[in-house]
Order: structure tokens, then C-alpha cells, then sequence
């Protein structure tokens, strides 16, 4: 586990690295330098879980839309870990993309439920309970206060530095499948389950979520997020193919120019 003053280097360096994206001048964020460049393996570390697992994010693009996209939080829930991986190249070869959008994708934010196959991370702890959203309650399973965990932690200050546009998250639901939306995202939620042929639910018909990332981030900071529920047991490769399209359209607020053959 990284010591104090490594993790105080390390939120330093981001919240730098954010506040240079954010200047009036720049653009609104700059891919981070290379693994070569930077000299070290992990350039697109995020975060250190507590289990000594890497969370990386990846940076696509240099346009003014900003657009997050995580491809799991629960360790049990790995339907969108080919979306993940497969939407940068998409995004890329779609025309006029790049100079639009700025995509950040973080794959996993959970690896050690991944490597698990748990809901929790190492500690046991849901990273989607662990946000300081309304209604937060304290316990084993959602930790002992908001963002007590290191990859949940990581998440929001990559949101509250940055300011995404979109988050899209993946998570997948047992018998059933569907789009659900919190904060300013309805329209761009119809307009996804119109076009992938997922049904749409909004985030208040569900039971409470108390800590949720969706109920923070879109209603407490008002930032339009979706979120993907697959059907558990969908292959990651029929995910992506359902998604792909309505995801692409998502992504750049609009309909999606023809892509390169």
C-alpha cells in the first residue's frame, strides 16, 4: 500500500494536472504523456486500490465535449469490460470524433472484485454506496464515511476536477436489461434506448441507492449520467454490440457521422 506522503504526491500531481486542463487558455484536458515519456509503467494510474491494484484510466481525443466512461464497478458485474475496451477504437475511427470529444475511459474500477468475483473491493466495501450522495449510510458493506475507499475516492476527483460532460457507467441486472438515467439525462437516455432497443428506466423508480455515484454525481453536481444494465450473463462481445451505436451517438450529443470502412 502506498505510503501517506506518496498518496498526497500523487493527489497533487492530479489536481495540477486538472487545473492545467481547465485554464482558458488550453484545452480542456490533454491526454497524459506516455508511459515512455513519463518514464514509468503506470502514466494513466487513477489509483492504488487497498488490495495493490492498479486503477488506470485511458485518455482518447482533444475535443471540447468531455466524456467519462467506466466499464464496471462491481467485481460481479463484467458485462461492459469488452465495451470498454472496444469503444476507444470505435470512437477514434469515427469521423470528426476526436476533434469534439475528450474521452477518458476507465475500464475497471474495481480489479480486485474483478479479480474476485465479488460486488465489493478488497475491503468489502460497495464503491457504489461510497459516494457522498444524500442519504449516505455508514457501514461495513458502504464504508465507514463517503469516499473511505481509495477507487471511489479516485472516481470523484476525477469528476469534480474535470467536470465531465457524460459519464456513462456499466453495471448489469439479473433477468432484465435496460438504460436508466440520473441529473439532466433523460433526453440523451431516450434517445440511447431508442436507438440500442434497451428499455429506459429512470434511477427514481428503482428502490433508494443511498451513496450511489449516479445520485451524486448527476443529482447532487447536475452532470447527465446513464447508466447500462445489461442482462447478468450477457457476453461481454453481444454488450458491445448492443451498445455500440446509441453509446457512439451519446458520446458526441448528436447523431454519429458514418464511421471509416
Amino acid at each position: 500500500m502506498p505510503s501517506d506522503e506518496h498518496a498526497r504526491g500523487l493527489l497533487a500531481a492530479l489536481a495540477s494536472w486538472f487545473a492545467a486542463c481547465a485554464a482558458p487558455d488550453r484545452p480542456a484536458v490533454r491526454p497524459p504523456p506516455s508511459a515512455e515519456e513519463h518514464g514509468a509503467k503506470d502514466a494513466n494510474l487513477l489509483a492504488t486500490t487497498s488490495g495493490g491494484r492498479a486503477v488506470r484510466h485511458a485518455v482518447f481525443g482533444h475535443g471540447p465535449r468531455r466524456v467519462l466512461v467506466v466499464g464496471g464497478i462491481h467485481g460481479d458485474e463484467r458485462e461492459g469490460e469488452v465495451l470498454a475496451r472496444e469503444l476507444p477504437g470505435a470512437f477514434l475511427a469515427t469521423d470528426g470524433a476526436a476533434e469534439r470529444v475528450t474521452l477518458v475511459v476507465i475500464e475497471d474500477l474495481n480489479p480486485d472484485g474483478s479479480a474476485r468475483g465479488t460486488r465489493g473491493n478488497a475491503r468489502g466495501v460497495d464503491l457504489n454506496r461510497n459516494f457522498p450522495a444524500p442519504g449516505f449510510r455508514r457501514a461495513r458493506a458502504h464504508g465507514e464515511e463517503p469516499l473511505s475507499e481509495p477507487e471511489a475516492r479516485a472516481l470523484a476527483e476525477l469528476v469534480t476536477g474535470w467536470r465531465p460532460e457524460l459519464v456513462v457507467v456499466c453495471h448489469s441486472w439479473r433477468a432484465d436489461e435496460f438504460v436508466n438515467f440520473d441529473g439532466p439525462a433523460q433526453a440523451l437516455a431516450a434517445r440511447f434506448a431508442a436507438t440500442s432497443g434497451m428499455e429506459l428506466r429512470a434511477s427514481d423508480t428503482f428502490a433508494p441507492t443511498p451513496g450511489s455515484f449516479g445520485s451524486w454525481a448527476g443529482v447532487t453536481l447536475g452532470i447527465p449520467v446513464l447508466t447500462l444494465e445489461f442482462r447478468r450473463g450477457r457476453t461481454g462481445e453481444s454488450a458491445w454490440e448492443l451498445a455500440r451505436a446509441a453509446l457512439l451517438e451519446a458520446l458526441l450529443g448528436a447523431p454519429a457521422p458514418r464511421t471509416d470502412s
